[in-house]
This record gives C-alpha cells, structure tokens and sequence, in this order.
C-alpha cells in the first residue's frame, strides 16, 4: 500500500468519525420565552426573557414587544424557531441568570371558559388572519382574560382545568411541567365582585 493511499484511507476515517460526531449531537430543547423590550442603534438589539434566564440579542428578525418565541440557546447563539418549523439565528449580546424564583408566587385559578374569534395579523398589504382562543381564568380574587398562550398558542387548556398562574405587568404566566411557563397576553381583568356576570348574559363558551 502505498503512503498516498494510506493518507487518503486516515483522512476518510477522520472525515466519517468527524461526521458521525455532528450527527449524534443532539439540539437543546426549546422554552418558552418572552420579547420584553426591542431597541434600535446601528443595529436591532431585543431583551428576550426565559424561565431564569434573559439575554439581549441582536442580527436576527424582526420581533415585537411582548410577543412569545420558542428558543434554544448555547454559549453564543440563540436559536428562535418560527412558525414554518426554520430557526432563526440571533447573536447572544449578553446574558443574564437568576436563580432566585419568580418575584410573583403562583396562584391557583381555573379554566371557567373560553371564546374563539379572528385576529388580523400583520400590516394591512401582508396581513394574515388566525383563530385565538381567549380563555377566561378564575384567581382567589380576580378573573381575567388571555390569549396568545405560549408560542404558536401552544397552551391549550380546558374550562374546569385547574392552573397554577403568576401576574408580571401586561402577562400571566401559566406554570407547567413543573418548571416551565405558558406566557398569556391579558385581555382584560375584573375583580370578582365586579365580574358578576349580567343577568341574562350568555354563559361562556365551553
């Protein structure tokens, strides 16, 4: 055997070994997080809060404040993935971890209810039209209204089903799977006694 085939037969080893490596290593998985707050210098930078966990990113897509994003993260990207399945990549500017619980404790609540209706997404040349879900919650001393629950609305919930919830300014956060979080966008909130429904009103929609 000559040394021209010996060095072709050790790179393709290395080659395969090297593509086998890629292959095994598995994607961390995605969170829920939250856009809290976008700004613009030369370049677009946004907050984007997780459970524990806030980074600042920037040269990536367009986000709004307070929209809901899955994310996977490593020591230098973030990884959001949109609707079509793709991910986005953005650059982690820094990042910030607690290890403190959240500020608010949770509150238990119930699922009384829910409405559906059309929501017009987008400017008006490009927009497109989705179905939401607002679910109507039940707490110790207040009703409110959600949507938008998770990214893509993948919380899913049912009237009677009973939650564990948190209020931080404009959103409530439905805890699940012990540690993770649903971001709600409020609709509206009452105090109980002024939710009293009036008399003649329909029910909600279950």
């Amino acid at each position: 055997m000559t040394l021209k085939t010996i060095l072709r037969a050790v790179l393709l080893a290395l080659l395969t070994a090297g593509i086998g490596v890629c292959a095994d290593k598995p994607q961390s998985a995605y969170h829920d997080g939250t856009i809290t707050k976008n700004f613009t210098t030369a370049h677009k930078f946004y907050d984007l809060k997780g459970i524990g966990e806030e980074y600042q990113i920037n040269n990536c897509g367009e986000f709004q404040t307070g929209q809901v994003v899955q994310y996977r993260a490593d020591d230098t990207k973030v990884f959001i993935r949109r609707e079509d399945g793709k991910e986005q990549k953005c650059s982690v500017e820094s990042k910030t971890v607690s290890s403190t619980p959240p500020v608010n404790p949770y509150q238990k609540g119930t699922i009384t209810g829910y409405e559906s209706r059309l929501d017009t997404w987008g400017m008006s040349r490009d927009a497109s039209k989705r179905h939401e879900k607002v679910y109507e919650l039940k707490g110790p001393d207040m009703l409110y209204k959600v949507g938008y629950c998770g990214a893509f609305q993948t919380g899913k919930f049912t009237p009677g089903e009973t939650v564990e919830y948190r209020v931080e300014g404009e959103r409530l956060y439905i805890r699940h799977d012990e540690d993770k979080e649903y971001g709600c966008k409020i609709e509206g909130s009452k105090t109980i006694e002024d939710a009293k429904p009036a008399e003649g009103a329909p029910p909600a929609k279950q």
